[in-house]
């Protein structure tokens, strides 16, 4: 794989990686909110008085204090799923860390690789250089005499 290509993938990885990132963080602004409201509506609940003033007093205060509590659990389940919603964001989130880490770690390899393999290159140009006339490139110095 040329290091274009993997240089490509790895920009739509991060870019993978921060669109779950900013999910994530939606998802647990949501929860977060969701838990509010269910812990407003559970202090309303727990602060309803029952009223008197006779029997329509007491069927409406009754029928209040029913509405609260439907509120509740609707308050309730919505930071659930919230919560719920919030932790798949995470795990994604999570998973595509893992696919960009695993990237750029083929990437840092692969720059490795290359640098491994210029020194090496340069390496070889100082050592035939280093050899002298002797070397693959020096001019044959036998004359027409000596050939065969």
């Amino acid at each position: 794989m040329s290091a274009f290509r993997l240089a490509g993938l790895l920009r739509v990885r991060r870019t993978q990686e921060k669109v779950a990132a900013g999910t994530s963080a939606l998802s647990s602004a949501e929860a977060r909110a969701a838990r509010r409201l269910h812990e407003e509506a559970r202090a309303v609940l727990g602060a309803h008085e029952l009223g008197g003033g006779g029997a329509a007093g007491w069927a409406a205060s009754v029928a209040a204090r029913s509405a609260l509590r439907g509120s509740l659990l609707e308050a309730q389940g919505e930071a659930e799923l919230a919560a719920e919603r919030a932790g798949e964001a995470e795990r994604a989130w999570a998973a595509a860390r893992a696919r960009t880490r695993a990237l750029e770690q083929l990437a840092a390899r692969r720059a490795e690789d290359e640098a491994r393999q210029a020194l090496k290159a340069e390496q070889r140009r100082i050592d035939d250089l280093g050899r002298g006339p002797a070397g693959p490139w020096a001019p044959d110095e036998t004359t027409d005499e000596e050939r065969p």
